[in-house]
């Protein structure tokens, strides 16, 4: 059993779970469990485990804050390596930390603020941790957090750590040339700058654009991106998706790029959903919409 070759391999490792739950840590509530969940406590132990499973070409999944993930229903074959223990924050100097993966957005920009420092405005009232975030160039308004990276620090296939500095890093939006299955991303060293006049009411301005969008069900934040020149959800809106549901997942009829699990849909519901949606959109306007949730499933094609 894989367990078994785990504990036998990494006998150092002790966060070692079988058939542990994933919807509890995910904030979509839904998804099946992970025949293998491990929380590495250390960088080296994360290398170890890494090397392991790529080297044996056991399927892997790294999961941060679960705000942007759906797993399916069932056995998640494999293993899940849970950045949870990895959530220090190391202050450089007066403007530049070593932030680990694990490290959640919302302390990060409370960090900031205690700080008087600015310069991700635009992240604010965005869950998840930094490492999810650098994946998928998280942000809003035109900008993404790879803007304030100097560098990164990840395990690479072999078990090496690389540093990649930000010139090497080609990123946009809601893309980053570092998300792959070939490597975990440990560590950043972010820049900021000091906070001057007007920084708050950006801040403010980009929290109350979030406090327009569904609050109260469990959800994963936008569904699709943003197609080229166009909005994911004003699309979504004119082909008369909102309210849209399947089984107890249900499209928001304040924001139709979300999709709400009104508390007891399964994976299946939200991804049949969002199948019923992207279909519909391309139906009318000939556009394809591209998920913006990242979907563990091997039958998902849109």
């Amino acid at each position: 059993m894989l367990i078994d070759e785990l504990h036998a391999a990494l006998p150092q490792i002790k966060n070692i779970k079988e058939r542990w739950p994933l919807a509890p840590l995910c904030t979509l509530h839904v998804g099946g469990e992970a025949e293998i969940f491990v929380a590495p406590d250390s960088l080296g132990d994360l290398r170890e485990l890494f090397y392991f499973l790529s080297k044996e070409k056991i399927p892997t999944y790294v999961l941060g804050g679960g705000s942007n993930v759906l797993f399916h229903d069932g056995l998640i074959k494999g293993v899940v390596i849970s950045t949870e223990n990895l959530n220090s924050i190391e202050w450089r100097t007066n403007i530049t930390a070593d932030v680990d993966a694990g490290f959640k957005m919302p302390l990060l920009m409370k960090e900031l603020r205690e700080k008087n420092l600015a310069g991700m405005e635009f992240m604010a009232g965005i869950p998840g941790t930094l490492g999810g975030a650098i994946m998928g160039n998280a942000g809003a308004g035109g900008r993404g957090i790879c803007e304030l990276l100097d560098y990164v620090l990840a395990v690479e296939a072999d078990g090496s750590v690389k540093m990649w500095n930000y010139n090497e890093i080609d990123h946009g939006y809601r893309r980053c040339s570092l998300a792959n299955d070939k490597r975990v991303i440990v560590s950043a060293r972010m820049t900021f700058r000091i906070a001057k006049h007007g920084d708050k009411e950006v801040l403010e301005n980009f929290l109350l654009r979030r406090g327009t969008q569904p609050h109260g069900l469990h959800n994963a934040g936008c569904t699709f991106k943003n197609p080229e020149g166009n909005s994911a959800g004003k699309l979504l809106d004119e082909c008369g998706c909102k309210n849209l549901s399947f089984g107890d997942a249900v499209v928001s009829d304040v924001h139709a790029n979300f999709i709400l699990n009104r508390g007891n849909a399964t994976a299946d519901d939200i991804i049949k959903l969002i199948e019923i949606c992207a279909k519909r959109v391309y139906e009318n306007t000939g556009i394809k919409l591209e998920p913006e949730i990242k979907i563990i499933d091997p039958c998902f094609h849109l």
